[in-house]
C-alpha cells in the first residue's frame, strides 16, 4: 500500500471510523461538559449523524481541494474548541455537533469518491476501515489505563488529517453532480435503521439482562470489526457478492440472538459475531453501490434514525420484537445485495 493514492485515503476512512468508534466516550465527556442529560445525549449523537449524511451528500459537489480543506480545518476547530472549553450550553453543544458532523460528511466524502474512478476501491474501504476500528481499540484502552479525556488526542488525529488533505487531495477525487437516488438500495434501508437500533439499546438490554458491564466485549468487537474490514478488502471479485451476503445474514442474525440472549457470555458472543459480519458487508456495499458517499449517506441517515426506531418497538413488543425486526431486517436486504452485485463492478 505505497501508492498515495491509496494510503490518504485510508489514513482519512481511519480517522472518520475512529471517531464514530469512539463516539460514547467522547459525547459523554461533552455531556459532562454541557451538564445536559443522556436522552439530549442521544439526541445530539443522532443529529451528528445526520449532519455526516449531508456533509456526504454535498462533499462530492464541493470544489476540490478547497471544499474539503476548508472542511477539515473546521472539524479540527470543533474538537480544539471542545477540548479546550471547560463549560459549554447545550445549544453550544447542538451547533458544534451540527457544524462538525456536516465537516466531517464533507471530509469523509473525498475518499469514499475514490470508488468512483478507481479499481483499488474496495482495499481502501476495507482496509481503512480495519485501521480506524484498531485505532479506536488502541485508544479506548489506552486511555481507560491511563484515566484519560479522548477529545486532545482526537484532536491531534483531526490535525494529521488537515495536514494530509493540505498536503493532497487524492486523485481521483474530483466533484460528482449525479443526483442523489433516495430509491438506491431501498431493501437494505430496515438494515441500516435496525444495525443503529441495535448498537444504541444494546447497553439498556444489558442492564436488563443484570450485566454489569459490555466494555471488555465491547473492545473485543472492535478487533472482529477490523478482521470483518480487512477480509472484505482482501475479496476477489467473484467473492465478493457472496461475501457482503454473508456479512449481511450473520450481523442480522447474530443481533436478532443479540436480544434474545440470556446470559452475559451469549451476548459478549453474539456482540462479537454482529460487529464482525458488519464490518465484513459494509465495505462490499460501499464498493458495490451507486456512488459510494450516497451509499455511506444512506448508511448513517439509518443508524441517526435507529435509535429512535428500536425504542419504538422495545415500548411496543418489548426486546423480543427488536430480536425479530432486526434479524428479519437482514432476510429483507438480501434481494438488495443481488441487485447490487448485478451493476456495474469497479
Amino acid at each position: 500500500m505505497r501508492d498515495p493514492e491509496t494510503k490518504i485515503p485510508i489514513l482519512l476512512i481511519g480517522y472518520a471510523v475512529t471517531v464514530l468508534n469512539t463516539m460514547p466516550v467522547w459525547l459523554a465527556e461533552l455531556s459532562q461538559k454541557s451538564g445536559s442529560s443522556s436522552t439530549a445525549a442521544g439526541l445530539v449523537a443522532s443529529l451528528l449523524l445526520l449532519s455526516a449524511t449531508a456533509g456526504c451528500l454535498a462533499g462530492p459537489r464541493l470544489p476540490r481541494p478547497s471544499g474539503p480543506r476548508i472542511a477539515a480545518g473546521t472539524v479540527l476547530a470543533c474538537v480544539i474548541g471542545a477540548a479546550a472549553v471547560p463549560a459549554f450550553g447545550l445549544a453550544s453543544l447542538v451547533a458544534g455537533s451540527v457544524l462538525a458532523g456536516v465537516s466531517m460528511g464533507v471530509v469523509l466524502s473525498v475518499p469514499l469518491s475514490l470508488g468512483l474512478h478507481s479499481q483499488k476501491a474496495l482495499r481502501v474501504f476495507g482496509y481503512g476501515m480495519s485501521l480506524g476500528c484498531v485505532v479506536s481499540f488502541v485508544l479506548l484502552v489506552f486511555l481507560a489505563l491511563a484515566g484519560l479525556n479522548s477529545l486532545p488526542f482526537l484532536a491531534a488525529l483531526a490535525a494529521v488529517q488537515l495536514a494530509i488533505l493540505i498536503r493532497s487531495v487524492p486523485a481521483g477525487s474530483r466533484p460528482d453532480y449525479r443526483a442523489f437516488a433516495w430509491g438506491q438500495d431501498i431493501s437494505l434501508f430496515p438494515f441500516f435503521v435496525l444495525m443503529g437500533a441495535y448498537w444504541a439499546l444494546l447497553e439498556l438490554f444489558a442492564i436488563d439482562l443484570g450485566v454489569r458491564s459490555l466494555s471488555g466485549w465491547l473492545a473485543a468487537s472492535l478487533l472482529f470489526s477490523a478482521l470483518g474490514s480487512f477480509l472484505a478488502g482482501l475479496a476477489s471479485s467473484r467473492l465478493r457478492r457472496w461475501l457482503q451476503l454473508a456479512g449481511l445474514l450473520i450481523a442480522a442474525l447474530a443481533g436478532g440472538l443479540t436480544y434474545a440472549a440470556f446470559s452475559e457470555t451469549a451476548l459478549g458472543l453474539m456482540i462479537l459475531f454482529n460487529a464482525f459480519g458488519l464490518f465484513l458487508f459494509f465495505p462490499l456495499y460501499l464498493e458495490a453501490t451507486d456512488s459510494p458517499p450516497f451509499g455511506m449517506a444512506r448508511y448513517l441517515l439509518g443508524f441517526a434514525l435507529g435509535g429512535g426506531a428500536g425504542s419504538l418497538l422495545v415500548a411496543l413488543g418489548g426486546y423480543p420484537a427488536l430480536a425479530v425486526a432486526v434479524a428479519a431486517s437482514g432476510v429483507i436486504a438480501v434481494p438488495g445485495v443481488f441487485r447490487a452485485g448485478s451493476g456495474t463492478a469497479r
